[in-house]
């Protein structure tokens, strides 16, 4: 005769409707939304404290009037923006700021595309060179602005006298003169950061495959012909992406610009837009003004950042 064992509580062994089965566990966790919370949590406190919460002091400053050591507070609404935008001075740092960030930039390109061309070659001492190259980028930049101005006098500088020895001139350049500056100063900033264009150009002419050049040398295209229509193409979304950040970069450059030429040392004072931001904010005091020129920095490279990212995509879709 068949008998079923049952428990005491009239439920068979291992029932899923038991008090401690796998169901009512199951009922007990955590959502997966919960869980997704709560593993992002981290990364947006760090966005938060990192990102977020200065834009809003930031933003916060700029309509106040606030010293930098005092704890008097003004509200002063858009007065900072209309003083800052109304003075011709801030609209000659965004010319300068723009003028040395688009010249350095275009020669870092050319410069870099060139030596990454060279360097992909195979010949004896690659590798050295290789390394030797990233020198400029490697070397903290108060080392390179002492050197490069040193270089550069006018009356002592290794520059001048070689330049007089050739007989390239038979007076002095003047590198350093209010007239030059600027282009010395675009010069100096592209030795200093082409490596960069240099390494990551190289890193993407190792991945391009080179059946592509072969093909093409077949086919009886020369040097200049291979570079435009096979290299040139295959570099483009690289180009691209450093051509942005360069931009970028370059844009709100401060420490060689303002050891350079900011201080008004050479004869002129070279305020780019980060110098001139600076020198309102702790040279003057002024940290709404200030707080003004830094969103309109903020400002000018997200909306530039934006257009380009923007046409880019729409590049790829056709």
């Amino acid at each position: 005769m068949l008998t079923t064992n049952r428990t005491t509580t009239g439920r068979a062994p291992g029932s899923l409707a038991g008090p401690g089965g796998p169901a009512a566990r199951s009922r007990r966790r955590v959502p997966q939304s919960v869980w997704g919370f709560l593993l992002v949590l981290p990364s947006l406190a760090l966005v938060t404290g990192v990102v977020l919460y200065p834009l809003a002091y930031l933003l916060w400053l700029s309509v106040h009037s606030k010293l930098p050591f005092g704890s008097r507070l003004n509200f002063t609404g858009l007065e900072n923006f209309q003083e800052i935008l109304s003075a011709p001075e801030f609209w000659r740092s965004v010319w300068l700021s723009v003028v040395y960030a688009v010249g350095s930039v275009g020669l870092q390109t050319v410069l870099g595309i060139a030596v990454a061309l060279l360097l992909h070659q195979r010949f004896v001492g690659r590798g050295a060179i290789r390394m030797i190259s990233m020198i400029p980028y490697v070397l903290p930049t108060i080392v390179v602005t002492l050197v490069w101005r040193w270089l550069l006098d006018v009356n002592y500088g290794p520059a001048e006298y070689a330049a007089r020895l050739v007989g390239l001139t038979d007076r002095a350049v003047g590198w350093m003169t209010p007239g030059k500056i600027m282009l010395t100063l675009i010069l100096v900033s592209t030795w200093t950061f082409f490596p960069f264009v240099m390494i990551s150009i190289l890193a993407r002419l190792q991945t391009i495959n080179p059946s592509l050049w072969e093909a093409g040398m077949v086919d009886g295209a020369g040097a200049w012909r291979r570079f435009w229509h096979i290299t040139l193409p295959q570099l483009r979304s690289v180009l691209l992406t450093l051509i942005l950040l360069r931009i970028m970069f370059m844009f709100t450059k401060f420490d060689v610009v303002f050891l350079f030429a900011g201080t008004g040392a050479l004869g002129e004072n070279v305020e780019t837009l980060p110098v001139l931001t600076y020198i309102r904010t702790f040279g003057e005091g002024d940290l709404g003004g200030g707080a003004v020129m830094a969103l309109f920095m903020f400002a000018l490279l997200g909306t530039v950042s934006l257009i380009y990212l923007r046409s880019l995509w729409r590049e790829e879709r056709t």
